[in-house]
């Protein structure tokens, strides 16, 4: 069922009050065979009209689609943003929501998105968004009221309120990196349950360690069905040659069952692959053309992302040195091998026209995240503001004004928990 727009709409239902393949067949196992058959957006346009589908779509049962590797842009309803407030005492997350058509504002997130009251004076608050996935949030907060600091991780459904706050997380004998990103959020297919009222999920904590002789992974994952911290793991990292990290690679990026880190070290760039359900590890070099940066050096940007939603691995640059350009690293399969695709992705000059702004003389460009659903980027320039650019046709899409220098996550719903809320255009 490839069919596009009210064609595929059409078809669907043709089949389910025709008679299927030639056989009789409940209206729940035809509207199985059509969720089966069907790419994610004709589905949702098929729930604008079917009040069975729509059922089945919000029933929190797991769907498997066909060409569910085609990125999805109306599943990305936002940005979060950690922002101080007017006092300088506090940083409180803000949700850029964009289900509203041109709306740029951004809304503090409350005790209804399943936040913890403000404070009341007596201290202060930092909330810094680690990872989200899915529609959940992973947050850490911070109180502290000196001498004393109280701090939490909590697991946020922002669409209905619930929340979970998580047990203290371990400590690891290893010594932390200041470069890496250490917090993977995972989200469950099954129904909400459970004291919190929310999905199945799992938080991995990593950190990897480095000198000249050990190379390996610490990792550590909470279970929100156990409601516990696993056992800590070390998982030995092959062929990586590098002994310490001299910049950070961006986000870890979840696709193919696997968490992927970009890691830009004292001998080179490479790209960490952990296969979460096997605890196996995989290290693969960039080539040597590949613009790896000294600490010392600055102008360039890195973010892993995907061609389609869990297609072929790529990096994005960021080239300030070359009049801004924004360009892509391709792993293609099966080689697993890295090319450099021969097209710019992006220039300075597209994000000065769609702001209608004259170039100041600098624009030093920051890949901030990757929406692995909807394959939307957050770029960021100081002075020009936030954008996204569409993977897809590989143009800006929107603009915001952007907070300099806040922390920034993207805010996607997966398609069960989107459709009884679709709008009208996908």
């Amino acid at each position: 069922m490839g069919a596009q727009g009210g064609d595929g709409c059409r078809a669907a239902s043709a089949w389910v009050w025709g008679g299927g393949w030639g056989g009789k067949m409940e209206m729940g196992e035809r509207i199985k065979e059509i969720a089966a058959r069907s790419d994610p957006a004709t589905l949702v346009r098929c729930a604008a009209t079917c009040g069975d589908v729509r059922r089945r779509v919000a029933g929190g049962q797991a769907l498997r689609l066909r060409h569910a590797g085609r990125f999805v842009p109306s599943l990305l309803r936002g940005h979060l943003e950690a922002r101080y407030t007017s006092n300088y005492r506090n940083v409180v997350l803000h949700l850029v929501d964009t289900t509203v058509p041109g709306t740029t504002k951004a809304r503090v997130l409350t005790a209804a998105d399943g936040f913890p009251p403000p404070p009341d004076g007596t201290n202060a608050r930092r909330q810094s968004p680690l990872a989200s996935r899915d529609g959940l949030l992973l947050v850490c907060i911070t109180d502290w009221q000196p001498p004393r600091e109280e701090q939490e991780l909590r697991v946020c459904d922002l669409a209905t309120g619930r929340s979970q706050t998580l047990p203290p997380e371990p400590a690891f004998p290893g010594v932390a990196q200041k470069l890496w990103e250490p917090y993977v959020l995972l989200v469950g297919d099954g129904e909400a349950g459970g004291a919190s009222g929310i999905r199945p999920f799992q938080v991995l904590k990593t950190n990897l360690v480095m000198s000249d002789h050990h190379r390996y992974l610490e990792t550590q994952t909470f279970s929100s069905e156990k409601g516990a911290w696993g056992e800590y793991t070390e998982i030995r990292a092959p062929h990586f040659r590098a002994s310490a990290l001299l910049r950070g690679g961006g986000k870890p990026l979840v696709a193919g069952g696997a968490v992927h880190w970009l890691c830009v070290t004292n001998s080179g760039c490479y790209v960490l692959k952990l296969h979460v359900r096997t605890a196996r590890a995989v290290v693969t070099a960039l080539p040597m053309s590949f613009p790896c940066l000294a600490a010392h050096e600055w102008g360039v940007d890195y973010l892993l992302a995907t061609t389609a939603a869990g297609g072929e691995l790529m990096v994005l640059v960021a080239d300030s040195r070359k009049k801004n350009n924004i360009y892509a690293w391709v792993q293609t399969k099966p080689t697993a091998k890295w090319t450099q695709r021969p097209q710019v992705v992006m220039e300075y000059r597209a994000m000065l026209r769609f702001r209608n702004m004259r170039w100041s003389g600098t624009f030093d460009v920051k890949l901030r995240w990757f929406a692995e659903r909807s394959g939307l980027v957050l770029l960021s320039s100081h002075g020009y503001g936030d954008f996204w650019l569409d993977l897809r046709s590989m143009e800006i899409v929107r603009w915001f004004p952007g907070a300099p220098g806040a922390r920034s996550l993207p805010y996607e719903m997966d398609l069960a928990s989107w459709v009884p809320t679709f709008s009208s255009t996908i």
